[in-house]
Formats: structure tokens, sequence, C-alpha cells
């Protein structure tokens, strides 16, 4: 496949919309003036904001970058979402640096372009093999090149690196990327993250790199929590300034909307044409609360069905959506054991531990006497609150509920300990349900070891993940859901606990459709391939791929039991760009699952690296890297870090980003010394 290049100049959203949907890092470097005195701060891990720390040779403190804000362009048409993200940070130090910025984005965000800029020059990134482009970028440093290196660190957490950042330069780094608009109860939503939950990494079990893993268990260029370590009472010489971000978005839905609603962010609102909108904040946000931004169709327009394609040159691709039927609506009838699961944690100590317990008594409150129940609640270690489940009777309920009132935020985020209280020797069910509701922020860095336990032990239960705070970790809830054959839930805050726990029950007590499978007119390969159960008001979503355009889709599976089956008709589409980087993104996901449970890692391995370098995609298995030819280091760089804002409401933060830096004053004397010697041995020699 040839990989479109796109236009380099910074054309609008728009104007991009007709071209190959690409994610692009656009670095800029201009020269400031130093019109502000530097604010210097004796400890960095007070600061909870995104910001750009330097530390000088054998000075104490660091000097903190005087701004890092953020510019949200988003693009919303059908069921694909385009974001460009620009952020600004400086450079105030007198030294060459090398900066990292860890940034999150989407777990489903497909990134497929970098662009590094420097003046008028305009250098683009190649896609190469991990290694290979690791290499290139640490050689263009070493040869006082600029150059940016892309990295993803996780599905959702990526690492721009970039070298040899001069005395003065500020940098102007653009972000695009692009994913799937998400669908549930006739509702539409994108979210947007501006910051990553701290992760909580066990010292057994870990996939990660040993190199990225402190003594403490935390990992090292990831934002730190330690509940138990006070902050430097001493603050830094002059107030903070505050990381914010401006969003701004066009959404194009193509049919009428009723509501269009912003979760957390009061916003602005002006309708340019039937279904077409213009959306800003009212007010620049702190950079410590995910943006979540929903719509919902007229209710006599609320599609039960989509389907767009993109033709390129070799083959069809495309998206459909269906919805599972609705006409089936009353509740099981068979009682069910139900087991709370609630993280007290140190990483939820704050607004999130309130939000947690208002979810969780709510949902005590809801459970119809012939259930039965139980709490397992975890940090360090993890406890039931009975050895076995106990009926959903009012002294129960209570006893429960002032249990719940009584817990709070410490310790680490022992998540394995729980699953194995949770899931681990299933009793005889006989007719009961058994459904796990898993209440947390997923602030943890071993999804892989916990993946492996749910996909080995759910058996019979489902389990359900409850996403709590300003940022969840959505890639480790949202896929333990689906591993679970359950849904994940996001409340962002104590407002909407009520709301999104009564949508939770009304999927809970209502028939699901499992056992899935799609039979296309023709030849297809479609991802995800395997599907988990679908809940009322939550549609199929499916990426294919064929040589030719097909004729229709018949999806079957079982629905209380009975067999069920519906056709869809595909003759019709609209036009989309981009599907080509959704799908590969899908069966790199797919791959990556693969992987986890025993199939050949190596050859796995390989077959994302060939997908990944062929749609242009950054994967773990390929990166992005982009170098300037002219070397422009006037000295030896050292390393700087950008520390992303922690999530609103998180309380004492532990950053522990190495700071590492050249002796400059030991090469200067040497380079005098040098030269010293050097006009003694010409006077010397004209002397004889």
């Amino acid at each position: 496949m040839q990989y479109a290049t796109p236009l380099l100049k910074d054309e609008s959203i728009d104007e991009k919309n007709n071209t190959q949907s690409t994610f692009k890092i656009d670095v800029s470097y201009e020269s400031v003036k130093g019109d502000k005195p530097p604010v210097y701060v004796n400890d960095y891990q007070q600061v909870e904001q995104g910001s750009f720390f330097l530390q000088k040779q054998g000075q104490q403190g660091y000097l903190l970058s005087p701004l890092l804000d953020t510019r949200v362009d988003m693009n919303i048409t059908g069921l694909v979402a385009r974001a460009k993200v620009t952020q600004i940070f400086t450079n105030t130090s007198d030294e060459w640096v090398n900066g990292i910025y860890v940034f999150p984005l989407p777990e489903n965000a497909a990134v497929d372009h970098l662009e590094m800029q420097i003046g008028e020059r305009r250098i683009v990134g190649q896609i190469h093999p991990k290694q290979k482009a690791k290499a290139i970028y640490e050689q263009a440093k070493k040869e006082g090149k600029k150059a940016s290196l892309l990295v993803q660190q996780r599905p959702n957490l990526f690492k721009n690196s970039v070298a040899n950042i001069g005395p003065g330069e500020s940098i102007r780094v653009t972000i695009e990327y692009q994913q799937a608009v998400a669908y549930d109860e006739d509702t539409f939503s994108v979210r947007f993250p501006t910051t990553t939950t701290p992760r909580y990494l066990p010292k057994v079990g870990l996939e990660s790199d040993p190199q990225e893993i402190a003594d403490s268990g935390w990992g090292m260029t990831l934002p730190i929590y330690k509940a138990d370590q006070a902050l430097n009472t001493q603050a830094a010489t002059e107030p903070e300034p505050k990381h914010k971000v401006a969003i701004n978005i066009r959404l194009n839905t193509g049919f009428e909307v009723q509501n269009i609603n912003s979760e957390f962010h009061p916003i602005h609102q002006l309708e340019k044409s039937p279904g077409a909108y213009e959306i800003s904040l009212q007010q620049d946000m702190i950079a410590n609360q995910d943006f979540v931004l929903s719509w919902q169709p007229e209710s006599n327009q609320q599609p039960k069905a989509a389907h767009f394609v993109e033709r390129t040159r070799d083959n069809v691709y495309g998206m459909v959506m269906l919805m599972p039927p609705t006409t089936e609506t009353e509740s099981l009838s068979l009682p069910r054991e139900v087991v709370f699961v609630i993280d007290t944690s140190g990483s939820m100590a704050g607004d999130s531990m309130q939000q947690a317990k208002d979810a969780l008594n709510y949902a005590i409150q809801q459970l119809p006497v012939e259930d039965t129940f139980n709490l397992v609640e975890f940090d360090s270690t993890a406890r039931k609150m009975w050895p076995t489940a106990q009926a959903a009777n009012a002294q129960n309920k209570s006893m429960a509920m002032e249990y719940v009132t009584n817990l709070s935020a410490d310790g680490g985020t022992e998540m394995l300990s729980a699953l194995q209280l949770a899931l681990g020797q299933q009793a005889q069910l006989n007719e009961r349900i058994r459904q796990v509701i898993f209440i947390t922020d997923g602030s943890v860095g071993n999804e892989v070891t916990l993946f492996e336990y749910i996909q080995q032990n759910v058996q019979k239960s489902r389990l359900f993940t409850v996403g709590i705070g300003s940022a969840p970790n959505s890639f480790f809830m949202t896929e333990a859901a689906r591993m679970g054959k359950g849904t994940f839930t996001y409340i962002g805050s104590i407002d909407t606990v009520q709301e999104r726990m009564q949508a939770l029950f009304t999927k809970l007590t209502h028939p699901l459709l499992s056992d899935l499978l799609l039979n296309f007119s023709d030849d297809v390969e479609y991802y995800p391939r395997n599907f988990p159960d679908l809940y009322k008001g939550e549609p199929l979503m499916v990426s294919y791929r064929t040589k030719n355009l097909i004729d229709n889709l018949t999806v079957t599976g079982n629905l209380k039991n009975q067999y069920w089956q519906k056709s869809l008709s595909l003759l019709n589409a609209g036009n989309a760009k981009g599907l080509d980087v959704l799908w590969a993104r899908r069966k790199i996901t797919q791959l990556d699952r693969d992987k986890r449970f025993g199939h050949d890692y190596d050859e796995i391995n390989k077959q994302i690296e060939q997908v990944a370098m062929t749609h242009h995609l950054v994967s773990d298995m390929t990166s992005l890297v982009a170098v300037d030819v002219t070397p422009t280091a006037q000295d030896t760089s050292r390393d700087g870090h950008v520390k992303s804002h922690l999530p609103k409401g998180t309380k004492n933060s532990v950053g522990l980003l190495p700071q590492t830096a050249t002796p400059a004053q030991l090469q200067w004397i040497l380079a005098l010394l040098l030269m010293g010697i050097g006009i003694c041995t010409v006077i010397f020699t004209r002397h004889r």
C-alpha cells in the first residue's frame, strides 16, 4: 500500500477531511525572550500539571518552564472523530536540552504520521521497526541534530522525545489522531483524555521494561502516586501557572440532534445547519479532567444500523454498526449473586473515593431481596466482607452500607488479589446468575497479567467494570469488561453517579445477546474477530476489509437461550475517510489479544509489524522518527521531562522522573586547558 503524505502546511480540519487520515506531530522552534523571571521549585513532586522540568548542574531545585497550554480542534463526521491537539512549552534555560513528554490518547486512537518543524523547515517522520527507529533517534541526538521519536508505551499512552532543544527555544507540538465514535443507549459520545492516571506496578508478574520500574514498584516514566508521603512544604518562588485546555469541535452528525451535552465542562454551541454544529468551551479548562461530549438524535431519527465505506487502490474498507433487538425488554427472572469489588488504594484518594462510595451504596440499595451479594475491598491486600454471599435483605444492606461509609483510600493497588477473591473458587450457583461489579480507576500497569487471569477464571461469571475519577485507565477497564463478557461504565463526577449506575443496572437485569457470529456475502477480513455479549442499548461495531463491494451481512446469536438472526443489506453506504486506518488499528488490537493468550509470540509480533508498516501506524512494534540532517546543538544536551497533570481530585503525588546533566563546567575547564596547551605549543614552536 502506498502511503499518501498529507499537506505539510497547517491546514484546517475541513481541508484535511478529504485527505488520508493522519496523526501528526508538528514541533516548532522559535526564539523566546525571557520577559519573565525563571521559576524554580525545590521539588518537582509538588507540581500537579503538565510541566517541562530542567535541572542545572551543581544547583539545587528545578527550573520550571513557564507555560504548557493546549488547544484541541476536533472534527466529528458520522462515526469517525479526528482531533488536532496543539501544545506549547518553552526551554527557558541557557543550556541545550532533550525533552520527554508522555501523553494519553483514546485507547482506540490510530497514530500514523509525524512531522517536525524547525522554523520554516518541516521534516516528515518515517515509520520503522521500533528498535531501528530508536537507534536512528539516538544517533541523531548524539550528533547534535534536532530529532523527534514517537513511541507507543501502552495502547492509550504515547511518548514523544525531542532531541537538542536550544536555549530560549519554544516547542509547539501538534498531535492528530483518529478514533471511532462510541454509541450506547441512543447516545453518541467522544472522550478526550487530558492526563494519565497514576499506574501501580506490583513487584511480581511485570511485563514492563524493568528499567521503567522504580524500587517502590512504580513506573518511572509515568505520574506517580504515594499516599503516605507528604509534599515538600517549600513552594515555588511565584505561583505556578495552570495548564489549561481550549477545545473547539465541528460536529456533523448526518441527522438532527435533540441534545448536545458536555458532562464536566460548560460549552457554547452554534447550529450552522441541520445536524452541523460548532462547539467550544465557555472557558479554558484545567487539564486534570477528561473532556466528554455526547449527543442524541431526535427521537424519531435514532439509528438502528449504519454502514460506511472507503475505497482504496487495492481494497474496500468498511464500518458497520447494528443495534441488537429492542422488543424483548422484560427483566431477567432468575435471582443473582452479585459481588461488588471496590478499589481503596492510594490513587483513589479524594473525589474518586467519594464517587466510588456513592456508586456502591446506590448499587446495594437497588438489589432485590431475592438476590445475594458480597463485598470485596482491596489496596495492598484484598478482603471479603463475608466468607460467602449473603441475602440482600434490609439488615445486610444496612451493614454493607455502613461498611462502605467507613472505607478510606491508602496503599498499593494489588488488583490481582481482588480478582482472585471475586472470580476464584466460584460456588455452585444452581440457577443464579453471577455478576461481578468492579469499581476502580484502573491505576495499574500490569494489565497483561490481569487479563490472563480474567480470561482463565471468569467461567460463568460476568464482569462489569465501573471507571471512577477524572481520568480512569479506560484501556484496562474496557478490555477487562470485554473478556468478562460484561460492560464498562464511566463515572466522572458525583453528580452522575445515580444516572450511570441506573443505566448499568438496566443492563444487568435485561436479556443479553451472546455467541454472536457474522456471515458476509463475500470473503471478508473483519475485526473484532470474537464478540463479547451485547446488552440492551449496545450496538455491534465491525470494521472490515474486502476486495469488492459486498451485498449483505447476517448476524446470528442466542437471545434468552433462543436462536436469533438478523440480516442487513450493505448495498447502500456513506463515504468516509480513514476507515483503512481504523481497520488496521483493530487488527493490531486483535493480534495483541492473541499474543496474550498463548499464540506464537514471535510470529504475531511479525504480523503486527507488517500491518503497522503497511498502514504507517505506531504500534508496540513500530515507531515514527523525524530527523533534521543539519546539526544545531552547540553543547551536549541533557534530558528534561514533561510531567502530565494528575487527575482532578488526586491527592499527594510523587514523580520519579530522572534528571540527568552533563558536567558542563568540567567540559569548559578541559576545553580551556587544551586551548592553553595548544597556544603554548605554537609559541614554543615559533620561538625555536
